[in-house]
């Protein structure tokens, strides 16, 4: 088999994440099976004009005030379509892989263009992939994309252009033959205990720093489950169960927890770890028996870890447990204080006692909670944003988040906005930090972002400054200054810092 090399192109957003898993999996497979790989990843540029999201989420209180001067991070001023053709030209890979999101493919189509002057082979993943690959086969720089899981995949069509085979029968590959599209059968699911430990090696060292509560930490990213057992209508977790339901596969696996503590102990020694971020949507997603082998397995670490779950997976005996070994933060997604609109709309049906009682849970083991809310739902209202204000403020939380609804491929809720006229098909919704996707009669995208800006207030602050707050919903002069007044006040108030500037 004759050298044959890989270059990853990973276009994130500005400063997001931790290195990605699924890099360090594709990386660790390859390069078992004798393939070079390098990567081009966008994180650290700040060329585009676009608010990275921590940025934007700190400008809209939704986050503790950071800054990563101290750890020495400096973002790139150098052109990154230049940087990416002069990375080709050094490398000169055989295949360029891209793993995309449905909020990053623009920033990936700006350097599929550089890709246009070589004569390279480009594949795609990813979940956008998996549920538009039109979209992405449409683009002339791409000649195939994978679709669902693409361990397996990507080894083989490595295995068989190294090898100079034919490579367009390979399982879970869409690929363009002239005119036509070859749409080969779905293969069966991989065994998430028996891949290889992932390997971050190819991330530049700055990647694994993330600001956690304003504090900014070297911060490893753990698997302990992949997909989701839930139905939310916003997700496409439901239809990546679905499509491989369709192959009698069950998409939603749990890792064994004594393969969680070998890649633990991994990952911890070989980055010098000082935080945990664990990625499962839903992590309290475990029975009783699985929860204490976790709590056995990471009380070895001492180090602080933050996870995600719902609100009916939280008790009070869970939540001591979790503190007691080292939990720093729990997210919630809340996503709508409207009972019936999110059992209704959105398919999640706790109630709204239930995600009081968890804050309080959680409160009082003393883990800081960060609720995570949705506005500008297909057919909402400014009523009904202001009933997830409302529980908002009946909750204990740190930090509330307030994203803007995204209508991705994959999602019912997708299907349902382009039958209602709100988006096209094929409409991308872009970066989720500055953009608002639907246009509806009802309530207007400024009037979105108003309230997306000025939301940590209202579920705060006493309703005395509320005609404040409403003023500084506006994006003009005075409702700029208001909003920056108000900003220190809740700044000093709730998060006790004065005036904090990077």
């Amino acid at each position: 088999m004759s050298e044959f090399k890989v270059l990853f192109m990973y276009p994130n957003g500005k400063l997001m994440n931790p290195p990605a898993i699924s890099i360090g999996l594709f990386t660790a497979l390859l390069q078992q099976n004798g393939f070079e790989v390098d990567l081009f990843d966008t994180t650290l540029y700040a060329e585009r004009d676009k608010i990275g999201s921590d940025d934007a989420k700190s400008e809209n209180l939704q986050v503790r005030p950071f800054s990563y001067t101290d750890r020495g991070v400096k973002l790139k001023e150098t052109s990154m379509a230049k940087d990416f053709a002069s990375k080709i030209e050094e490398f000169r890979p055989n295949l360029i892989a891209v793993s995309v999101l449905e909020s990053t493919y623009p920033t990936a189509v700006s350097l599929l263009k550089v890709v246009e002057g070589f004569d390279i082979p480009v594949i795609v993943g990813g979940v956008f992939a998996t549920f538009a690959p039109e979209i992405i086969l449409s683009n002339k720089s791409v000649n195939m994309v994978c679709i669902g899981e693409g361990e397996e995949t990507l080894v083989e069509v490595c295995r068989k252009m190294a090898a100079r085979e034919d490579y367009s029968g390979v399982e879970n590959l869409w690929l363009k033959n002239g005119s036509r599209i070859i749409k080969n059968k779905m293969r069966g699911l991989v065994d998430i205990n028996r891949q290889p430990i992932p390997d971050f090696s190819i991330f530049e060292q700055e990647r694994f720093l993330r600001p956690m509560a304003g504090k900014i930490y070297k911060t490893v990213p753990i698997e302990t489950d992949r997909g989701c057992p839930f139905q939310c209508t916003f997700c496409n977790s439901p239809s990546t169960a679905r499509l491989y339901r369709e192959n009698k596969s069950t998409f939603f696996r749990k890792k064994k927890m004594s393969r969680i503590q070998v890649e633990l102990r991994h990952q911890v020694k070989r980055w010098d770890a000082e935080y945990i971020y664990f990625t499962s949507d839903t992590f309290l997603s475990v029975n009783d028996e699985e929860f204490e082998k976790f709590i056995e397995v990471y009380s070895e670490f001492k180090l602080p870890f933050w996870l995600q779950s719902r609100a009916e997976t939280v008790t009070e005996y869970r939540a001591r447990r979790l503190k007691e070994i080292g939990c720093h933060r729990i997210s919630i997604g809340l996503e709508h204080g409207n009972e019936e609109f999110r059992k209704r709309v959105l398919r999640k049906n706790f109630d709204n006692q239930e995600m009081i009682k968890a804050s309080n849970i959680l409160a009082d083991a003393g883990i800081p909670v960060t609720v995570n809310n949705i506005i500008g739902f297909p057919d909402e209202t400014r009523e009904l944003i202001f009933d997830t204000i409302e529980l908002n403020r009946q909750l204990v939380f740190d930090t509330a988040n307030a994203a803007v609804f995204a209508p991705f491929h994959g999602t019912y809720l997708h299907k349902y906005c382009v039958d209602k006229g709100y988006i096209s098909s094929d409409y991308n919704p872009g970066s989720l930090n500055v953009d608002v996707s639907l246009n509806m009669p009802q309530i207007s995208r400024d009037e979105i972002k108003g309230l997306r800006r000025t939301f940590a207030l209202y579920a705060r602050m006493p309703k005395e400054y509320w005609p404040r707050i409403e003023r500084a919903e506006k994006f003009d002069e005075e409702g700029n200054r208001i909003f920056e007044e108000l900003k220190n006040i809740y700044q000093k108030t709730y998060f006790k810092v004065d005036n904090f500037s990077d």
